[in-house]
């Protein structure tokens, strides 16, 4: 009798620790290249006009930044952008824990197979998404003028250029151009 009770307690013990975590439902879903590389990005506890944001992907979930806290924003748009055939990314941009618009563009590396991100905070959203050779890049408009150039890209592995002459995407390198209006 006492481990049935033992076994009771537990089991209601252990209802009601997973009736008080926060639900998170599936925002959007998005196939960056074959099956195997789908990512989602899901919203949940909400609070005070703020959701925590996670993102799931093939083999792994978590936040969408370090953790819950720095993961929490308002003002959060996401939307799976076409770049070719058989290719897109998935860009979520809002108000986090920085005082400018923060944001990541998530990607298929096509050399080591693997799902690979883009981190950017800028005044004003991404106005393109340039895919080139070296991986993608995220393309703002000044806007803040923190930089006296016209132009702030953002590529994989830190990349961050400043320019003043808006990209020339060529067809003969394959790249390809894709104007956003989020």
């Amino acid at each position: 009798m006492r481990k049935i009770l033992l076994g009771l307690l537990v089991t209601i013990l252990s209802s009601h620790a997973l009736a008080t975590e926060p639900r998170f439902t599936t925002q959007l879903s998005c196939q960056l290249g074959d099956s195997l590389s789908v990512i989602s990005l899901l919203r949940g506890h909400p609070l005070s006009g703020t959701d925590v944001y996670r993102v799931r992907l093939p083999d792994a979930a978590g936040f969408l930044y370090e953790d819950a806290d720095a993961s929490r924003g308002s003002n959060v748009q996401s939307r799976c952008v076409p770049l070719k055939e058989g290719s897109r990314v998935l860009l979520v941009s809002g108000e986090f824990t920085s005082n400018y618009l923060q944001g990541v563009l998530f990607y298929l590396d096509v050399v080591d197979h693997k799902i690979g991100r883009i981190e950017f905070a800028e005044r004003n959203r991404p106005g393109w998404i340039w895919l080139t050779e070296q991986g993608p890049q995220v393309i703002f408009a000044n806007v803040g003028h923190e930089s006296s150039h016209k132009y702030l890209i953002y590529g994989p592995n830190d990349r961050y250029q400043e320019t003043d002459e808006f990209p020339v995407h060529s067809h003969v390198k394959n790249e390809t151009l894709v104007t956003l209006k989020l």
